[in-house]
C-alpha cells in the first residue's frame, strides 16, 4: 500500500485568463484528476468568457461581445460541454448563408450544408456570378480541398487579395470570397492572410459533422461559459474575478505571477491563457525575444464593434445570421446581423418580447471614429434597406459595445510567428489559446482544443492518461 505521506502534494497550476482557454485547461484538469492539481484562474474581467462573454447590463438585458455560432467541426467544445454535464443548447441553421449584397440591395442565398451535393449546388448556383466565374469557383475551392497544411502555408506571406488575384480570380469572384476573410478573419481580403483563409475554406466545405452549423440557444455566459466556471468551482478550483495581473516572473523555483501592488504569487506552473498579441508585455524583457514568443511581437488585434438594438416587436423574418459584402462604396456599414430573441426563445431568461438584433462590425477601423449614435443610424438604415420589418420602425434602445485588446487579425507572416505547441521551452510555463492550436487558429473550437492539450501535458506530469484531441473529420478525398 502507499503510505499518505509517499503521496506527492497536489501540483499548483495558475491560469492568466478566464476565456475559454482558460477555463478549458482548468476544466479538463478537474475533469481528469482533482486530486493532483490546485486550479486557481486570474481574471481581469468582472465576469469570466473572454471573447465569449456575455452579462447583464444596469437594466438586466444580456449583452455578449458578438454573434457566436456553431460550427460541425466544433468536436472538442461539444465533448467537453458533455463531459461536465452541460450539454451545449444548440439551435440548429438550415445550413445556408444568407448576404445582403449592398451593391444590389437584396438578400442572396447561398447554399451549404453537411450533403456535399448541396455543397456543390451552393457553388454552381452562386448569385452575382457568370457560369464561368462559377465553374472557376468550383475548381479553386476543388484546389483548396486538396492542399494540405505545407501548401495552405506556403502561401503565408500573401494577402487573400494577392492569393485571389494570383488565381485568376475576376472582381466579382474575389469579391464574393472576401466574405470568408472579413466574416472570420475579421480583417478585409488586403489585410487578411491567406493561409487562415485557405485553412478556414478547406474546414468548411471538406469536413463533416453532426449539425450544420447553429446558433446557441442561450446568450454564451449562460450556454457555456457559467457551467464551465460552475464545475471549476465544484471541483475545487478558483476562479479569481477582476485579478489583473502586471507580469509573469523569472523566480529560481519557476514562473510567478506579478501583481499590481508587486507581489509575487508563486506557483508549480503558469498557464498564459490571453490572446497572443497580449503575451509579450506580460513577459520578463529577456523571454520577448526568444521563441516561442519573438514572433508575438507582430501581431495585432482588430477592432470589432457590436451593436444590440431592441424592438418592441418582431422585426427579423427569422434567426437567421444574414451577413454581407459591404465595402465602402455600397455599404452596408455591418458584416452580420441575427435576431437574438429567436435564437433564445426557449431560453427562461428572455424577458424581451421584441427583437434584439445584434448588428456586428468586423474590420472596424474605418468606423471606429464615429460617434455611437452615428453608428446605430448607420445600422437602423441598412436595416430599413434590406428588411422589410424593419421599414419605418425604431428601435427602443441600443447599445454599442467597442471590443479593443482580445481579438488578434490573421494578417500575412500570422503562421511563421504563432507557436504551434502549448509547451514553451521555459519550465512551468504555458501557451492556451486559439492562436496556440486548432485546425485553422481560430475560434471556440481552437480555444478549447488549446485547453486540452495544455492540460494533457500537466496530466502527463502525473501519470494520467490524456485526454483525446479531437480533429474535424474530412471528406475522402481532402488533404488534411
Amino acid at each position: 500500500m502507499t503510505s499518505p505521506s509517499s503521496v506527492p502534494p497536489p501540483l499548483r497550476v495558475g491560469i492568466i485568463g478566464g476565456g475559454l482557454a482558460g477555463l478549458s485547461t482548468a476544466a479538463h484538469l478537474l475533469l481528469a484528476a482533482p486530486d493532483d492539481f490546485t486550479v486557481e484562474i486570474l481574471e481581469a474581467a468582472p465576469f469570466p468568457g473572454g471573447q465569449c462573454a456575455s452579462w447583464r447590463d444596469d437594466r438586466g438585458r444580456t449583452l455578449e461581445t458578438g454573434i457566436h455560432l456553431a460550427f460541425p467541426w466544433y468536436h472538442n467544445l461539444a465533448a467537453l460541454a458533455a463531459a461536465i454535464g452541460r450539454p451545449l443548447p444548440l439551435r440548429e441553421t438550415d445550413g445556408n448563408y444568407y448576404v445582403c449584397n449592398g451593391a444590389t440591395g437584396r438578400v442572396d442565398t447561398l447554399l451549404a450544408g453537411k450533403s456535399v451535393l448541396k455543397t456543390l449546388g451552393g457553388l454552381a448556383t452562386f448569385p452575382g456570378l457568370t457560369p464561368g466565374e462559377r465553374w472557376q469557383l468550383a475548381r479553386l475551392i476543388g484546389r483548396i480541398l486538396r492542399m494540405d497544411d505545407a501548401a495552405a502555408e506556403a502561401h503565408d506571406g500573401q494577402t487573400v487579395a494577392e492569393f485571389l488575384a494570383a488565381q485568376g480570380a475576376t472582381p466579382a469572384l474575389a469579391r464574393q470570397l472576401a466574405l470568408a476573410a472579413v466574416t472570420i478573419q475579421g480583417l478585409r481580403p488586403e489585410e487578411a492572410g491567406a493561409t487562415s483563409f485557405l485553412k478556414f475554406l478547406r474546414t468548411m466545405y471538406g469536413s463533416t459533422g453532426r449539425f450544420d452549423t447553429a446558433f446557441f440557444g442561450a446568450p454564451l455566459g449562460d450556454a457555456l461559459i457559467e457551467p464551465l466556471a460552475a464545475f471549476i468551482r465544484a471541483r475545487g478550483g478558483r476562479l479569481q474575478l477582476g485579478s489583473a495581473i502586471a507580469g509573469i516572473e523569472a523566480e529560481p523555483e519557476g514562473p510567478g505571477v506579478r501583481l499590481p501592488d508587486g507581489t509575487v504569487r508563486r506557483f508549480d506552473h503558469v498557464v498564459a491563457a490571453v490572446p497572443g498579441h497580449a503575451l509579450p508585455t506580460l513577459l520578463p524583457p529577456a523571454w520577448r525575444e526568444q521563441p516561442p514568443f519573438a514572433g508575438l511581437r507582430g501581431l495585432h488585434e482588430t477592432p470589432i464593434v457590436t451593436l444590440t438594438l431592441w424592438y418592441d416587436r418582431r422585426v427579423l423574418p427569422d434567426g437567421n445570421v444574414y451577413i454581407s459584402n459591404r465595402d465602402r462604396r455600397h455599404g452596408p456599414v455591418f458584416d452580420a446581423v441575427a435576431d437574438k430573441a429567436d435564437h433564445w426563445r426557449d431560453w427562461p431568461g428572455l424577458a424581451a418580447s421584441g427583437s434584439i438584433v445584434q448588428v456586428l462590425i468586423d474590420a472596424a477601423d474605418d468606423v471606429a471614429g464615429l460617434a455611437d449614435e452615428a453608428l446605430v443610424a448607420r445600422a437602423v438604415a441598412d436595416l430599413d434597406r434590406f428588411f422589410p420589418g424593419c421599414r419605418g420602425v425604431r428601435p427602443i434602445d441600443a447599445t454599442v459595445l467597442r471590443l479593443t485588446g482580445t481579438y488578434c487579425g490573421t494578417r500575412p507572416g500570422y503562421w511563421s510567428r504563432v507557436p504551434r505547441t502549448a509547451a514553451t521551452g521555459i519550465p512551468g510555463l504555458w501557451l492556451a489559446g486559439d492562436y496556440t492550436t486548432g485546425p485553422y487558429h481560430y475560434g471556440m473550437e481552437s480555444a478549447v482544443r488549446s485547453g486540452k492539450e495544455v492540460a494533457n501535458g500537466l496530466l502527463a506530469l502525473r501519470g494520467r492518461p490524456a485526454h483525446p484531441v479531437l480533429r474535424p473529420r474530412y471528406l475522402p478525398f481532402v488533404r488534411a
